[in-house]
């Protein structure tokens, strides 16, 4: 039952921003007042908090014990959670999804650095690959509820984070209680340069996938292709390529060898590609097939790749280093590409698809640069 707890843990993470994201249109109507910008910072939101709490997860986690921190997190995560179908105002819908990321700040640097702590090797990039997976079957299954809940009512969509109290029972019943630092001495050591390094990367993926979520609901009302309950289904298949490669991960990273990251980053620059012509509800899946099936290949080597660089008690103080780069990304995102788009003139979601299309061909392009000079060094040798 330890790994079922770690992995349920990691499903609530993805529940953190865009399981709501179906759901956004029809918030929008219900504050027709708000700017469309700070309606997109709802799902961001959480963010803003996980980038101060995540960084101190090592610390609390020393000062607290794991499961003491955990039970917080969790109930963080649940009253800001389901808070936010119960706000009457913006202003306290905003609130509580800062809660929200308080709980989510304590939940994704644990989830990771539990995986670290009990897995070593091929063993632990698998407990990755299956934390990804897991978190998208539960992202299929929250965007498609929050799809049709909201056909009644946007405030029904958050009824998904209900899902907390489940692993709340979880926790209780299989992390075992850790000293605190009243109790055993740690000494803390300096994370090494190589850690931020893979931050930096965690951060440019987060921006590159995040611009789906923020921008599918509104992208696909603007062009008459559905609404909320279709806004679900594309948001599912987007997670529904990530479970599958959950399982594929190791074996593909093992058959494309030093040409991995470029494969995976030719996958995401296609599917946004595809979607800047997409006028259908088919064409929208296919092209968030193609995303998320690059996003699902490469995020979880990037982690497995950041607990690589540290050792034994940094593991949960670098995977909050890890973490705050994740949330400072998702925060950025709407901020960023409307920023880009207002620059150049055309605030469109098809062009911010377009944007990031470009954007990240040139940078499977340097890749495979590199990867290709690297390669020549060798052969010269």
């Amino acid at each position: 039952m330890l790994r079922v707890t770690i992995l349920s843990i990691s499903l609530l993470t993805v529940f953190a921003s865009a399981a709501i994201a179906p759901a956004l249109s029809d918030i929008a109507a219900a504050f027709p007042h708000i700017h469309p910008t700070q309606i997109k910072a709802l799902l961001t939101a959480p963010a803003l908090t996980m980038m101060f709490i995540a960084p101190l997860a090592g610390w609390l986690s020393r000062r607290l014990g794991t499961r003491r921190l955990l039970i917080v997190g969790l109930c963080f995560y649940v009253f800001g959670g389901l808070g936010g179908g119960l706000a009457n105002s913006f202003e306290l819908l905003f609130f509580m999804r800062l809660l929200l990321g308080v709980g989510v700040g304590v939940l994704m640097p644990m989830s990771s650095g539990l995986i670290a702590e009990y897995f070593s090797g091929r063993e632990r990039l698998q407990m990755m690959g299956w934390s990804s997976s897991v978190t998208s079957f539960f992202g299929i299954c929250a965007n498609i509820a929050v799809g049709f809940l909201t056909v009644y009512s946007w405030r029904y969509g958050f009824a998904v984070y209900a899902t907390g109290l489940v692993v709340i029972a979880l926790c209780l019943a299989n992390i075992h209680p850790t000293p605190s630092a009243g109790k055993v001495t740690v000494i803390p050591s300096r994370l090494p340069i190589q850690l931020y390094w893979w931050a930096l990367a965690v951060f440019v993926q987060l921006l590159a996938v995040y611009a789906v979520p923020v921008n599918i609901a509104l992208f696909m009302t603007e062009n008459g292709i559905g609404g909320s309950r279709e806004t679900g289904i594309a948001i599912s298949c987007l997670t529904a390529a990530s479970f599958f490669t959950g399982f594929l991960g190791v074996r593909v990273r093992g058959l494309l060898g030093r040409y991995f990251i470029f494969a995976t980053l030719v996958m995401g620059a296609a599917g946004y590609w595809l979607l800047t012509s997409a006028h259908t509800l088919p064409a929208t899946i296919v092209a968030l097939l193609a995303i998320g099936f690059g996003n699902g290949f490469l995020m979880p080597y990037l982690f497995f790749s950041a607990t690589t660089a540290v050792k034994g008690g940094s593991v949960m103080g670098a995977m909050g280093v890890v973490a705050t780069a994740a949330s400072l990304g998702q925060f950025v995102t709407p901020l960023l590409l409307d920023g880009i788009a207002h620059a150049l003139g055309d605030t469109s979601t098809r062009f911010v698809f377009l944007f990031m299309s470009s954007a990240i061909g040139v940078a499977a392009a340097m890749v495979l640069g590199y990867q290709l000079a690297g390669h020549l060094r060798e052969k010269s040798k």
